[in-house]
């Protein structure tokens, strides 16, 4: 094991609680408005009666596709996603292959229609195993290896995953329903290349048992599952198990010491000091206090394994430095409680990346009332910008530690000091590096209003602004206008450059906005009529999706979208955030790719999604 200062070979990933769950409900549309410009009118009827030949057409190339469509035992050719296609290959109409299916569960929760809802409640498996197992049943193991492989380890999507219990959900499933012993052994033998941590190792364990329960079956694993975690454990190497016990927080000892006993490992073939680090990554620290003998085999690393062993009991945070100084240990070493030693904090802080700085933050300020190692790393402009951390991410952060039990409209918040770092964040990380063309919905009524669910200490025009204006901020092309009455228009919103977040907040409360009237497809109508600009992402964040949208029904706008795409911008993009709502606002084509991608409410994953699904990551 590597005593490198400063070390971190293995990061750590947290997975939030979120339930997949695709949600049924519909929407009521809303009635009522003044009629729209007549070009716009004109163009969007039309739109109108195109659509029938549209909808035959593509009901003529969906049964070709459909004819054409490779058995389960030929891998589908997918093409891989790319940002920039074709035109031909980015304008035609096609239908969703299952495996592509299952790309879009990876992301978004989600397999038959691009939809994605914070849920309120932790994964729920019975929701999504039956419509998961019919498409896992009809991919190939070579398929399904190269889909997962794809997201998880390092794989060149995997920094564009919101987490990983999705893909690792799908693989639960793969390996606990695949009838044929030779595809679930050709994907076994690639677990050990997706599954990089003993967090994700952990938690594909649990889905498993939880699919197991749902198939009603008496055992929590089956035979493939432990195969394939027996396998894991003896592919890696000693030091880095090693490793793996040293970064830990020596709290998930009892989950390895189960597993491992329910995989029988102590049959398995492993080398002596493989056995030895697998019982000392399954034993609490109070036990390998007294060094026991089973760690004989491990002599050679005993110091290092006694004084990280000493650091998890230790009860004086003060006696934690000379420990980390003789053994030349990195913060992965020691445990976060012991860290609000200022001298200790200002030693091991600097190494801390930005997301791990975040992660810490809570914790740390509630252990000590001022860190300033840690305040003054957030607020490092260069570290911020290697973090790549966009100001939506920070601004939930706030809101999260900030949250009260209840909402009064007479409420007062002091700034946080998070707030203060949300502040400088605009324009900090990466551009999307697309053409941009933003809309918002900045009626005076719901300016004011909060969100609802976890959200709901986050007022509207907050979460507006630091999601429109942070692309604003970072991208150099973009366009931002909004509804500035009942004739459904578009005007354009004064911001610049150089205005901060609160100047930016103050410019859209003195539009003074009334009722307006929210029409979708007017976006893209007034789109096609530009002959100057053309787009190849169009945002629009509105309280829901369902106004001004006929029959809440995305034909209409996907037929608009398919002329823009065919006229203007083959890899142009449709995205909608439904700040105020849950569930979907309208009802999606489930057999084709439309280009449109709905988000309701807000979470840290927002920007991720927007960004992944603008580059072709999933569809």
């Amino acid at each position: 094991m590597k005593k490198t200062k400063g070390s971190s070979s293995l990061g750590t990933k947290g997975s939030s609680s979120r339930r997949l769950s695709s949600s049924a409900v519909v929407v009521s549309k809303e009635s009522g408005g003044s009629a729209e410009s007549a070009e716009s009118a004109a163009l969007q009827q039309d739109g109108k009666e195109q659509l029938p030949e549209r909808k035959d057409s593509l009901a003529a190339k969906e049964s070709a596709a459909m004819k054409i469509e490779p058995s389960r035992n030929q891998p589908l050719k997918v093409e891989p996603l790319k940002d920039e296609l074709n035109q031909a290959e980015c304008t035609a109409i096609s239908s969703i292959p299952a495996i592509e299916k299952l790309r879009r569960f990876c992301f978004i929760g989600s397999t038959d229609e691009p939809v994605y809802a914070t849920p309120a409640l932790d994964l729920a498996v019975e929701n999504n195993f039956a419509s998961l197992k019919e498409l896992c049943a009809q991919v190939s193991e070579a398929e399904m290896a190269e889909c997962l492989a794809s997201v998880l380890g390092s794989g060149p999507n995997a920094e564009h995953l919101p987490r990983p219990d999705e893909p690792l959900l799908i693989l639960a499933v793969f390996l606990t329903t695949c009838g044929d012993e030779k595809e679930r052994k050709l994907v076994r033998n690639r677990f050990a290349d997706l599954i990089t941590s003993d967090l994700d190792l952990l938690l594909f364990v649990q889905l498993v048992k939880r699919v197991q329960k749902v198939l009603e079956r008496k055992t929590p694993l089956n035979r493939t599952v432990r195969k394939a975690v027996l396998e894991w454990y003896g592919k890696q190497s000693l030091d880095r198990l090693l490793h793996m016990w040293s970064v830990g927080d020596g709290n998930r000892w009892p989950s390895h010491r189960d597993l491992l006993h329910r995989c029988h490992y102590r049959d398995a073939n492993f080398r002596p000091e493989i056995i030895a680090a697998l019982r000392l990554l399954s034993s609490s620290p109070k036990e390998l206090s007294q060094w026991p003998d089973f760690l004989t085999p491990l002599n050679s690393f005993r110091d290092i394994i006694e004084g990280v062993v000493k650091l998890r009991l230790l009860t004086d945070p003060g006696l934690a430095l000379p420990i980390v100084k003789k053994l030349s240990l990195s913060w992965e070493h020691v445990p976060l409680q012991l860290l609000h030693d200022p001298g200790l904090a200002k030693f091991l802080i600097p190494s801390m990346s930005y997301e791990q700085l975040l992660q810490s933050w809570p914790r740390l300020s509630r252990l000590h009332h001022q860190v300033r190692p840690v305040a003054e790393q957030l607020l490092d402009e260069k570290k911020l910008k290697a973090g790549n951390v966009p100001p939506v991410r920070l601004l939930l952060e706030d809101m999260r530690l900030r949250k009260p039990k209840k909402v009064y409209p007479t409420l007062v918040q002091k700034a946080s000091f998070l707030h203060s770092v949300y502040e400088i964040s605009f324009g900090q990380n990466k551009a999307l590096g697309r053409r941009l063309h933003i809309t918002l919905n900045l009626e005076k009524t719901y300016l004011g209003k909060y969100l609802s669910g976890r959200c709901r200490s986050l007022k509207y025009l907050d979460a507006l602004v630091a999601l429109a204006f942070g692309y604003f901020r970072s991208d150099s092309k973009v366009t931002v206008e909004f509804w500035h009455d009942r004739s459904g228009e578009l005007k354009t919103l004064p911001w610049t450059k150089e205005m901060t977040v609160s100047e930016a907040a103050a410019c859209c409360e003195n539009q003074k906005v009334g009722k307006v009237r929210q029409s979708l497809n007017r976006i893209l109508a007034r789109a096609l009529l530009d002959e100057q600009n053309t787009f190849d992402v169009f945002l629009v964040l509105v309280p829901g999706a369902a106004r001004g949208n006929p029959e809440n029904n995305s034909k209409s706008l996907a037929a608009l979208m398919d002329k823009y795409r065919e006229k203007r911008s083959s890899n142009a993009k449709f995205i909608v955030v439904s700040l105020r709502q849950h569930q979907r606002s309208m009802m999606y084509s489930g057999g084709r790719n439309e280009n449109l991608l709905e988000l309701c409410s807000l979470d840290k994953h927002t920007t991720r999604l927007i960004n992944a699904f603008v580059r072709r990551k999933f569809y």
